[in-house]
């Protein structure tokens, strides 16, 4: 794993505070104010400001935000740290002090209020050892064991593991027996244990009489990620099925602990590449119904040529940050006969008109799935975004940065509601639906936007849908 070291400044190259904080800031001063020069003198004869500067073990990165700017060094002894994870910690930064800096005066920050607003910013990212490693599943608590169904009820056996999350579970998923979604195939499931703020990913392998149960446990500061990986870990489960071999729970539950972490598509998409006023004047028409497909991963299909597709594409990802979201940026008509339903698992898949008509002609694309349409700029789909599609109306002229920052905010709130209400699996129904309506009334979001967070927990648990 690499070391961290950050450095907020002025950006005439005043040091504001650093982290970790260090007893004798002398040298840091200097570095900083030499470091400052460089930028200014990048911007001023090469007309672009420095970004990094790499050397032996380390890279020094600069992002400038408002009127500040971030000094990040990297000691990366190992090498463990790839460009894209770099990348993803940049951006991640940027985003979290974005609204924290905003409106700040240079001059009359204090160096107390900087080393605030960088804990505050450690505090939101206090996952990031964790969350921009390669495997952040790695630190699971493991937990497996049959459940055997009765018409009398379920009993665990041959528990390996321990922990008061276990019966909850187990009661959860006594209704195995009559539940036939579950069975003949490996499931997973997320469920938000509330009293002990923690996370589970469960595995589930039933055939109506016998489960067998995995649980890997997290702490709750990994949501977001467990949130975005969860699609992954879910398609683990579906090769590994795939494969009919008779693998052990504990060899599965490694397996998807070894699930590598590539961050959302947006963490390796360039940010000059990205143009929200583009995207809002090439799809005029019905783009809150291509927000909501996007907010909920389901596919959306991009018709058109292929440099205009790509752009839409790409600038589409700024509401997919909270996912891990897999794209096909191009289908051509000679692929057509390649294709089963598996392959258009993409959740973006752009081509063209013919090929489109193609598709939905073998069925294997629904003509009430959602479809951008960049001929007839027009949207087609079922459900639209209202809270989103607002959103991105009022800030869509800003900069990218702040039209990302902006939209990650309300995604990262998107996520948290959506693990709390995985929480009400573990109630009966009537105290659930009690509790539902409890939770809508005291959080104060618009209907529309608790309504999506309840449908993304249906969709990480399923033992929810009577909710919907």
């Amino acid at each position: 794993m690499f070391n961290l070291k950050i450095s907020l400044v002025t950006s005439t190259g005043m040091l504001l505070a650093s982290k970790p904080e260090v007893v004798d800031d002398t040298n840091q001063i200097l570095a900083t104010g030499l470091v400052t020069a460089l930028i200014s003198f990048s911007k001023e004869v090469h007309h672009r400001e420095l970004q990094s500067i790499s050397y032996h073990d380390r890279t020094v990165s600069f992002i400038r935000v408002h009127d500040f700017v971030l000094i990040l060094e990297t000691i990366d002894e190992e090498s463990t740290l790839t460009e894209d994870t770099l990348k993803q910690l940049l951006e991640k930064f940027s985003i979290c002090t974005g609204p924290l800096l905003e409106g700040a005066d240079p001059d009359r920050i204090t160096e107390g209020e900087a080393s605030l607003i960088l804990d505050r910013c450690l505090k939101d990212i206090q996952a990031l050892d964790i969350s921009v490693s390669e495997r952040p599943l790695k630190s699971a608590e493991i937990a497996h064991f049959t459940l055997v169904h009765s018409d009398k009820g379920s009993k665990i056996k041959d528990q390996v593991g321990s922990g008061k999350h276990i019966p909850k579970i187990a009661s959860m998923l006594d209704t195995l027996k009559a539940n036939r979604k579950f069975q003949g195939n490996i499931t997973g499931i997320l469920t938000f244990i509330e009293k002990e703020k923690s996370l589970t990913y469960t595995i589930i392998d039933t055939n109506g009489e016998k489960s067998r149960v995995g649980i890997l446990k997290f702490p709750q500061n990994l949501k977001q990620v467990l949130f975005r990986l969860y699609d992954l870990m879910n398609n683990q489960l579906t090769m590994l099925n795939d494969k009919k071999e008779n693998f052990t729970m504990e060899e599965i539950l490694h397996k998807i602990m070894e699930t590598e972490d590539l961050g959302n598509r947006l963490s390796r998409i360039n940010m000059e590449d990205l143009s929200p006023s583009f995207l809002d004047r090439t799809v005029s028409r019905n783009l809150d119904k291509a927000i909501y497909s996007a907010l909920l991963g389901n596919p959306v299909y991009v018709i058109g040529d292929k440099p205009t597709v790509k752009l839409v594409i790409d600038s589409m990802s700024i509401f997919t940050q909270h996912l891990q979201t897999f794209v096909s940026l191009w289908s051509a008509e000679v692929d057509i006969i390649t294709y089963s339903k598996c392959d258009l698992d993409a959740r973006f898949c752009g081509m063209s008109l013919t090929v489109y008509e193609k598709l939905v002609e073998k069925k294997l694309i629904s003509e009430t799935d959602t479809c951008i349409n960049l001929e007839s700029t027009k949207v087609s789909g079922e459900k639209s975004s209202k809270h989103f599609k607002k959103l991105f109306d009022i800030i869509k002229k800003l900069s990218v940065v702040e039209v990302v920052t902006k939209i990650v905010n309300d995604l990262e709130k998107l996520v948290e509601l959506t693990i709390d209400l995985t929480a009400l699996a573990l109630l009966d129904k009537e105290e659930a639906k009690n509790k539902l309506k409890n939770i809508s009334s005291s959080t104060g979001y618009a209907t529309s936007f608790f309504r999506k967070a309840l449908e993304l927990a249906v969709k990480r648990n399923s033992f929810l849908d009577y909710l919907l």
